[in-house]
Protein backbone atom coordinates (compact mmCIF):
# COMPACT_ATOMS: atom_id res chain seq x y z
CA UNK A 1 0.00 0.00 0.00
CA UNK A 2 3.12 2.54 0.99
CA UNK A 3 4.71 1.91 -2.34
CA UNK A 4 0.99 2.22 -4.20
CA UNK A 5 0.97 5.50 -2.39
CA UNK A 6 4.28 6.61 -3.13
CA UNK A 7 4.29 5.93 -6.16
CA UNK A 8 1.12 7.73 -6.85
CA UNK A 9 2.82 11.14 -5.40
CA UNK A 10 5.40 10.78 -7.66
CA UNK A 11 2.95 10.95 -10.85
CA UNK A 12 0.75 13.44 -8.99
CA UNK A 13 4.04 15.90 -8.46
CA UNK A 14 5.60 14.87 -11.84
CA UNK A 15 2.24 15.96 -13.48
CA UNK A 16 2.23 19.17 -11.40
CA UNK A 17 5.72 19.81 -12.84
CA UNK A 18 4.78 19.29 -16.26
CA UNK A 19 1.41 21.46 -15.95
CA UNK A 20 3.80 24.56 -14.07
CA UNK A 21 5.79 24.49 -16.74
CA UNK A 22 3.35 24.31 -19.72
CA UNK A 23 2.56 27.88 -21.12
CA UNK A 24 -1.35 27.42 -20.22
CA UNK A 25 -0.11 27.12 -16.63
CA UNK A 26 2.98 29.74 -16.81
CA UNK A 27 1.68 33.70 -15.82
CA UNK A 28 1.74 35.47 -19.06
CA UNK A 29 3.63 39.04 -19.00
CA UNK A 30 1.80 41.47 -18.03
CA UNK A 31 0.34 43.64 -20.50
CA UNK A 32 0.60 47.07 -18.37
CA UNK A 33 -1.27 50.29 -18.37
CA UNK A 34 -4.78 50.03 -20.22
CA UNK A 35 -4.80 52.26 -23.61
CA UNK A 36 -7.17 55.88 -22.90
CA UNK A 37 -7.00 56.42 -26.38
CA UNK A 38 -10.14 54.63 -28.40
CA UNK A 39 -8.98 51.14 -30.51
CA UNK A 40 -10.58 53.22 -33.70
CA UNK A 41 -8.26 56.47 -33.37
CA UNK A 42 -5.16 53.56 -32.59
CA UNK A 43 -5.78 51.40 -35.88
CA UNK A 44 -6.41 54.51 -37.94
CA UNK A 45 -3.01 56.09 -36.86
CA UNK A 46 -0.86 53.09 -38.48
CA UNK A 47 0.10 53.23 -41.99
CA UNK A 48 2.04 50.01 -43.21
CA UNK A 49 3.08 48.56 -46.54
CA UNK A 50 2.58 45.69 -47.83
CA UNK A 51 4.96 42.39 -46.79
CA UNK A 52 4.53 42.55 -43.07
CA UNK A 53 1.45 40.35 -42.60
CA UNK A 54 3.42 37.17 -42.48
CA UNK A 55 7.25 39.12 -42.80
CA UNK A 56 10.27 36.90 -43.53
CA UNK A 57 12.21 39.52 -41.59
CA UNK A 58 11.42 41.79 -38.77
CA UNK A 59 9.62 44.80 -39.97
CA UNK A 60 10.18 48.45 -38.74
CA UNK A 61 7.67 50.91 -37.46
CA UNK A 62 8.94 54.31 -38.29
CA UNK A 63 8.09 57.11 -35.34
CA UNK A 64 8.07 60.73 -36.12
CA UNK A 65 9.59 64.00 -34.93
CA UNK A 66 7.24 66.51 -33.58
CA UNK A 67 5.32 68.45 -35.87
CA UNK A 68 6.08 65.85 -38.80
CA UNK A 69 3.63 62.85 -39.51
CA UNK A 70 5.06 59.55 -40.29
CA UNK A 71 4.86 59.89 -43.65
CA UNK A 72 6.25 63.15 -44.41
CA UNK A 73 9.22 62.25 -41.74
CA UNK A 74 10.34 59.03 -43.50
CA UNK A 75 8.61 57.81 -47.09
CA UNK A 76 11.30 59.60 -49.46
CA UNK A 77 13.94 58.48 -47.49
CA UNK A 78 14.36 55.26 -44.71
CA UNK A 79 10.85 53.69 -45.89
CA UNK A 80 12.27 53.26 -49.49
CA UNK A 81 15.65 52.46 -48.47
CA UNK A 82 14.99 50.11 -46.12
CA UNK A 83 11.81 48.48 -48.76
CA UNK A 84 14.92 47.81 -50.96
CA UNK A 85 16.81 45.93 -48.16
CA UNK A 86 13.70 44.06 -47.79
CA UNK A 87 12.39 45.72 -45.02
CA UNK A 88 8.66 45.94 -44.65
CA UNK A 89 7.55 48.99 -43.07
CA UNK A 90 5.09 51.07 -41.45
CA UNK A 91 4.77 54.29 -39.91
CA UNK A 92 2.39 56.25 -37.38
CA UNK A 93 0.85 59.61 -37.03
CA UNK A 94 0.22 61.45 -33.52
CA UNK A 95 -2.53 63.13 -32.79
CA UNK A 96 -1.68 67.17 -32.92
CA UNK A 97 1.66 66.34 -34.43
CA UNK A 98 3.30 65.52 -31.41
CA UNK A 99 2.69 68.96 -29.72
CA UNK A 100 0.39 67.69 -26.97
CA UNK A 101 0.85 65.39 -24.06
CA UNK A 102 3.69 62.20 -24.95
CA UNK A 103 1.99 59.90 -22.22
CA UNK A 104 -1.27 60.24 -24.86
CA UNK A 105 1.14 60.04 -27.94
CA UNK A 106 2.89 56.94 -26.51
CA UNK A 107 -0.08 55.11 -26.54
CA UNK A 108 -0.16 55.25 -30.28
CA UNK A 109 3.21 53.44 -30.55
CA UNK A 110 2.15 50.88 -27.84
CA UNK A 111 -0.32 49.62 -30.38
CA UNK A 112 1.70 50.24 -33.58
CA UNK A 113 4.10 47.68 -32.44
CA UNK A 114 1.67 45.10 -30.43
CA UNK A 115 -0.30 45.28 -34.04
CA UNK A 116 2.84 44.40 -36.26
CA UNK A 117 3.67 41.69 -33.89
CA UNK A 118 0.50 40.03 -34.17
CA UNK A 119 0.42 40.66 -38.19
CA UNK A 120 3.98 39.55 -38.92
CA UNK A 121 4.41 37.10 -36.08
CA UNK A 122 8.08 38.44 -35.22
CA UNK A 123 9.56 40.98 -33.13
CA UNK A 124 9.37 44.96 -34.76
CA UNK A 125 12.20 47.57 -34.87
CA UNK A 126 11.67 50.84 -34.50
CA UNK A 127 13.50 53.89 -36.11
CA UNK A 128 12.74 57.34 -34.29
CA UNK A 129 13.48 60.95 -34.80
CA UNK A 130 14.04 63.44 -32.31
CA UNK A 131 10.13 63.31 -30.08
CA UNK A 132 9.41 59.71 -32.10
CA UNK A 133 12.63 57.65 -30.53
CA UNK A 134 11.58 58.90 -26.95
CA UNK A 135 8.56 56.86 -27.52
CA UNK A 136 9.90 53.49 -27.98
CA UNK A 137 12.30 53.73 -24.61
CA UNK A 138 8.47 54.88 -22.65
CA UNK A 139 6.54 51.88 -23.82
CA UNK A 140 9.51 49.62 -23.45
CA UNK A 141 9.68 50.72 -19.95
CA UNK A 142 6.24 51.50 -18.52
CA UNK A 143 4.31 48.65 -20.86
CA UNK A 144 5.70 45.15 -19.97
CA UNK A 145 4.43 43.14 -22.29
CA UNK A 146 6.51 45.47 -25.13
CA UNK A 147 10.10 44.80 -24.12
CA UNK A 148 9.15 41.05 -25.92
CA UNK A 149 7.57 42.22 -29.25
CA UNK A 150 11.13 44.72 -29.55
CA UNK A 151 14.22 44.11 -31.44
CA UNK A 152 16.13 47.11 -32.26
CA UNK A 153 15.34 50.48 -30.98
CA UNK A 154 17.15 53.24 -33.20
CA UNK A 155 17.05 56.97 -32.29
CA UNK A 156 17.90 59.73 -34.42
CA UNK A 157 18.77 63.12 -31.83
CA UNK A 158 16.18 62.25 -28.89
CA UNK A 159 17.03 63.97 -25.54
CA UNK A 160 16.60 61.37 -23.60
CA UNK A 161 17.70 63.61 -20.98
CA UNK A 162 15.67 66.74 -22.26
CA UNK A 163 16.76 70.10 -24.00
CA UNK A 164 18.66 72.83 -23.10
CA UNK A 165 16.56 74.65 -26.10
CA UNK A 166 13.52 73.60 -25.15
CA UNK A 167 14.06 74.62 -21.67
CA UNK A 168 14.59 78.13 -22.81
CA UNK A 169 12.22 77.99 -25.38
CA UNK A 170 9.50 77.39 -23.00
CA UNK A 171 10.67 79.57 -20.35
CA UNK A 172 10.50 82.39 -22.53
CA UNK A 173 7.01 81.54 -24.02
CA UNK A 174 5.75 81.38 -20.40
CA UNK A 175 6.21 85.28 -19.99
CA UNK A 176 3.44 85.05 -22.01
CA UNK A 177 -0.52 84.21 -20.77
CA UNK A 178 -0.21 81.30 -23.45
CA UNK A 179 2.48 79.64 -21.93
CA UNK A 180 4.40 76.73 -23.77
CA UNK A 181 2.97 73.08 -26.17
CA UNK A 182 2.65 70.18 -23.74
CA UNK A 183 5.42 67.91 -25.31
CA UNK A 184 8.04 70.81 -25.16
CA UNK A 185 7.01 71.21 -21.36
CA UNK A 186 8.32 67.51 -21.29
CA UNK A 187 10.91 68.32 -23.38
CA UNK A 188 13.18 70.00 -21.16
CA UNK A 189 15.96 69.20 -19.24
CA UNK A 190 15.18 67.61 -15.76
CA UNK A 191 11.47 67.23 -17.06
CA UNK A 192 9.17 65.01 -14.85
CA UNK A 193 8.66 62.73 -17.96
CA UNK A 194 12.73 62.47 -18.30
CA UNK A 195 13.40 62.21 -14.86
CA UNK A 196 10.76 59.05 -14.57
CA UNK A 197 11.78 57.71 -17.56
CA UNK A 198 15.44 57.40 -16.68
CA UNK A 199 14.35 56.38 -13.05
CA UNK A 200 15.86 53.03 -14.19
CA UNK A 201 17.43 51.31 -16.62
CA UNK A 202 15.75 49.80 -19.68
CA UNK A 203 14.24 46.37 -19.56
CA UNK A 204 16.31 43.15 -20.90
CA UNK A 205 15.79 42.63 -24.39
CA UNK A 206 15.45 45.13 -26.96
CA UNK A 207 19.03 46.50 -28.34
CA UNK A 208 19.04 50.53 -28.26
CA UNK A 209 21.08 52.79 -30.35
CA UNK A 210 20.98 56.34 -30.01
CA UNK A 211 22.88 58.41 -32.64
CA UNK A 212 23.56 61.75 -31.86
CA UNK A 213 25.81 64.96 -33.58
CA UNK A 214 27.34 67.18 -31.75
CA UNK A 215 25.60 70.13 -33.85
CA UNK A 216 21.81 69.80 -32.83
CA UNK A 217 20.57 72.66 -32.54
CA UNK A 218 17.17 71.32 -30.64
CA UNK A 219 18.11 67.89 -28.96
CA UNK A 220 21.28 70.26 -26.85
CA UNK A 221 23.84 69.24 -25.93
CA UNK A 222 23.91 66.61 -28.17
CA UNK A 223 25.57 64.13 -26.61
CA UNK A 224 24.44 64.59 -23.32
CA UNK A 225 20.44 64.93 -24.07
CA UNK A 226 20.60 61.88 -26.02
CA UNK A 227 22.29 59.43 -23.37
CA UNK A 228 20.06 56.76 -22.84
CA UNK A 229 21.51 54.23 -20.27
CA UNK A 230 21.69 50.80 -21.53
CA UNK A 231 22.05 52.19 -25.27
CA UNK A 232 24.98 51.79 -27.28
CA UNK A 233 25.68 55.94 -27.73
CA UNK A 234 26.89 56.83 -31.08
CA UNK A 235 27.65 60.52 -32.64
CA UNK A 236 28.05 61.28 -35.79
CA UNK A 237 31.70 62.41 -35.29
CA UNK A 238 32.94 59.46 -33.60
CA UNK A 239 32.34 57.90 -37.16
CA UNK A 240 33.72 60.28 -39.25
CA UNK A 241 35.37 63.18 -37.13
CA UNK A 242 34.15 66.94 -37.58
CA UNK A 243 31.24 66.09 -39.94
CA UNK A 244 28.69 68.64 -40.38
CA UNK A 245 24.79 67.29 -39.34
CA UNK A 246 22.24 68.92 -37.42
CA UNK A 247 19.09 67.90 -36.19
CA UNK A 248 17.29 67.41 -39.32
CA UNK A 249 19.45 65.94 -41.81
CA UNK A 250 20.26 63.22 -39.31
CA UNK A 251 17.43 61.62 -41.19
CA UNK A 252 19.40 61.54 -44.71
CA UNK A 253 22.53 61.61 -43.51
CA UNK A 254 24.82 58.73 -44.91
CA UNK A 255 26.62 58.01 -41.24
CA UNK A 256 22.45 57.27 -39.28
CA UNK A 257 21.78 55.14 -42.28
CA UNK A 258 24.87 53.01 -41.96
CA UNK A 259 24.70 52.69 -38.42
CA UNK A 260 21.00 52.04 -38.77
CA UNK A 261 21.98 49.19 -41.30
CA UNK A 262 24.17 47.66 -38.77
CA UNK A 263 21.80 47.48 -36.01
CA UNK A 264 18.64 45.76 -38.25
CA UNK A 265 21.72 43.40 -39.64
CA UNK A 266 22.92 42.12 -36.40
CA UNK A 267 22.38 41.07 -33.16
CA UNK A 268 22.00 43.99 -30.91
CA UNK A 269 22.56 47.79 -31.14
CA UNK A 270 25.03 49.21 -34.00
CA UNK A 271 28.63 48.51 -33.44
CA UNK A 272 31.10 51.86 -34.66
CA UNK A 273 33.59 49.26 -35.29
CA UNK A 274 31.32 47.32 -38.17
CA UNK A 275 31.18 50.69 -40.31
CA UNK A 276 33.13 51.20 -43.27
CA UNK A 277 34.60 54.47 -42.81
CA UNK A 278 34.00 55.03 -46.45
CA UNK A 279 30.58 56.34 -45.64
CA UNK A 280 32.77 59.62 -44.71
CA UNK A 281 32.75 60.06 -47.97
CA UNK A 282 29.13 60.00 -48.74
CA UNK A 283 26.97 62.91 -47.92
CA UNK A 284 22.96 61.03 -47.87
CA UNK A 285 21.86 58.16 -47.51
CA UNK A 286 20.07 56.18 -50.92
CA UNK A 287 16.77 58.77 -51.21
CA UNK A 288 13.24 58.47 -52.98
CA UNK A 289 14.25 62.45 -55.16
CA UNK A 290 10.73 62.49 -56.53
CA UNK A 291 9.74 61.48 -53.58
CA UNK A 292 11.32 63.93 -51.75
CA UNK A 293 10.46 66.90 -54.20
CA UNK A 294 6.71 65.80 -53.70
CA UNK A 295 7.01 66.04 -50.13
CA UNK A 296 8.48 69.38 -49.81
CA UNK A 297 5.48 71.49 -49.69
CA UNK A 298 4.50 69.92 -46.71
CA UNK A 299 7.52 70.24 -44.95
CA UNK A 300 7.46 73.83 -45.39
CA UNK A 301 3.91 73.54 -44.33
CA UNK A 302 4.41 72.10 -40.81
CA UNK A 303 4.64 74.26 -38.46
CA UNK A 304 1.31 75.60 -39.98
CA UNK A 305 -0.36 72.82 -39.79
CA UNK A 306 0.71 71.86 -36.63
CA UNK A 307 -0.47 75.54 -35.13
CA UNK A 308 -3.55 74.66 -36.56
CA UNK A 309 -4.60 71.47 -34.89
CA UNK A 310 -2.65 73.21 -31.59
CA UNK A 311 -3.12 76.94 -31.45
CA UNK A 312 -1.61 78.86 -28.20
CA UNK A 313 -4.51 78.90 -26.17
CA UNK A 314 -4.43 74.67 -25.91
CA UNK A 315 -0.87 75.83 -24.54
CA UNK A 316 0.06 74.66 -20.59
CA UNK A 317 1.97 77.10 -18.39
CA UNK A 318 3.51 73.96 -16.62
CA UNK A 319 3.92 70.62 -17.53
CA UNK A 320 1.26 67.81 -17.89
CA UNK A 321 1.46 65.77 -14.82
CA UNK A 322 2.51 62.13 -14.66
CA UNK A 323 -0.18 59.94 -15.00
CA UNK A 324 -0.15 56.86 -12.36
CA UNK A 325 1.45 54.59 -13.99
CA UNK A 326 4.75 57.14 -14.24
CA UNK A 327 4.95 58.03 -10.89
Amino acid sequence: MKTIRGATIAVLASISLVLAGSPAATAQTPSGPPLETPKSKLDAALHCAEGVEGATVNPVLFVPGTTAEGGENFAWNYVTALRNEGFPACWVNYPYRGWRDMQTSSEYVVHAIRTMHERSGRKVSTIGHSQGGLHPAWVTRFWPDIAGMLDDAISFGSPFHGSTVASLYCGVLNLFPTGCQESFWQFTKDSNWSRALNAEPMPEGPAFTSVYTNFDEFATPGKAASRLDGAAHIGVQDICPGRFAEHFTLVVDAVPYALTLDALRHDGPADPARIDKSVCGKGFMPLDWPGFAGTVPDLLSLPVKAWLQSPPWTWVRAEPPLRDYAR
